[in-house]
């Protein structure tokens, strides 16, 4: 072997365990990076990387939520609000959008709109106490009185049920 393939083989050598470290740690995906800048309250950054993630994938739904979060948090609800019904959209059945979709209406003051998230989100996650929590307070408001009394009947139960109760 000549000298200055030695020489190249001897730095190959010696990058290897480098190359080994780089290898072993995970890069960040970019969902991970959206969700650090969310941590942070850096949501102006969150929504640049979300609204990003979703061009590329319109139909992923945790996108969408985190999409929703990042510009709650920038101050954009009704953009959060978009990303919220298209969350609904893709997944019909889930009621993680619903009871998102009615802490937003509350948030921007729209009982009416509130209390018909938390219906659906009663319908479509009957054991999430959120949802009943969201429809007791919504319909109490609202002066449904016999509807808030059921509603806050079923949250006391799915407490003790889940042990959130002493």
């Amino acid at each position: 072997m000549s000298r200055p393939s030695l020489r190249r083989l001897l730095v190959c050598f010696a990058a290897l365990p480098l190359a080994w470290a780089c290898a072993s740690q995970t890069p960040r995906s970019s969902y991970d990076i959206a969700t650090a800048y969310i941590e942070a309250e850096r949501y102006q950054d969150a929504v640049r990387e979300t609204e990003r993630l979703v061009r590329v994938q319109p139909r992923d739904l945790q996108l969408r939520m985190l999409a929703a979060q990042a510009n709650e948090g920038y101050g954009d609800l009704d953009r959060a609000m978009l990303h919220l019904e298209m969350a609904e959209e893709i997944a019909p059945t889930d009621g993680e959008a619903a009871i998102q979709i009615g802490l937003l209406e509350q948030r921007r003051n729209r009982p009416d709109d509130a209390y018909v998230a938390f219906r659906r989100a009663t319908m479509l996650a009957p054991e999430d106490m959120r949802a009943w929590r969201g429809l007791a307070l919504m319909a109490e408001g609202l002066g449904f009185d016999a509807e808030a009394e059921r509603a806050y009947a079923r949250w006391v139960e799915l407490e003790r049920t889940q042990g959130e109760m002493p």
